[in-house]
């Protein structure tokens, strides 16, 4: 499928945007055929039930994907940041926007700054960020905070690959994919990926709620699989509710 992709130049300068991780660069997979689909300035070649979704998905300036909870907080990886494989509290994310409504036609809506990172790790089990920003979109996504989706749950993903306008990988199935070396503890999904959807929130399709975070994909031969950290397995629920949040 050829796309054409939106010239982010035309409303951020150029020093806004580091080079991609090389982390993320290595994290492309696309697990059979590529069902990746740009989503349009008015979001209607999508289904209707995930439009707040859309709305709640932002491009920051490292070239990851973030997602809003509400009350400005937002998810994204913590190899997007300075993560520690021990978790972290309360860091400096100076320099650091996110481009909220970027789709393809339309420029963003709002621009965010982000204020602090309220907690992040990054180990052999875990990646995730949890950080503030300010002005954030009114849109956001409920995140589950305890107990993880069943095996076979039907989730999506909306994320910025390499930059570009808002893309929706579609649907897929949370399985097992052990057989790809991938850490028992992860969530293992087939939504299409590419670099730059590091971050981006995995959604249950039915309930509409953050229940992982997209870190990477691993590759076996023409076939593969990507993986995420489970909401459960993170110090965000207790962040949180420290917060006053839940």
């Amino acid at each position: 499928m050829k796309v054409t992709f939106l010239v982010l130049a035309v409303f951020v300068s150029f020093s806004a945007f580091a080079q991609i991780n090389q982390q993320i660069v290595m994290n492309r997979i696309i697990v059979g055929s590529n069902a990746m689909k740009l989503v349009d300035a008015n979001m209607l070649n999508i289904p209707f039930k995930y439009r707040q979704i859309a709305e709640s998905v932002g491009l920051m300036s490292m070239g990851c994907t973030g997602t809003h909870i509400g009350n400005g907080l937002v998810v994204s990886a913590g190899h997007c940041f300075d993560a520690a494989k021990v978790a972290k509290y309360r860091t400096s994310c100076d320099g650091i926007q996110v481009f909220w409504n970027v789709r393809d036609g339309r420029q963003p809506s709002a621009v965010s700054n982000c204020r602090q990172v309220l907690v992040l790790e990054l180990n052999n089990q875990k990646d995730y960020a949890l950080f503030r920003v300010d002005n954030p979109p009114r849109a956001s996504v409920k995140i589950r905070t305890q107990g993880r989706p069943a095996l076979g749950t039907r989730v999506t993903i909306f994320s910025h690959p390499f930059k570009s306008p808002l893309t929706w990988s579609g649907t897929c199935d949370i399985g097992r994919a052990l057989t790809y070396g991938l850490n028992v503890n992860a969530i293992h999904h087939s939504c299409d990926t590419n670099p730059g959807s590091s971050g981006a929130a995995i959604v249950d399709a039915v309930s509409l709620e953050v229940v992982g975070i997209h870190d990477g994909g691993v590759q076996k031969g023409l076939s593969g699989a990507n993986y995420g950290t489970y909401i459960d397995w993170t110090y965000i629920p207790a962040v949180l509710r420290r917060l006053g949040f839940l």
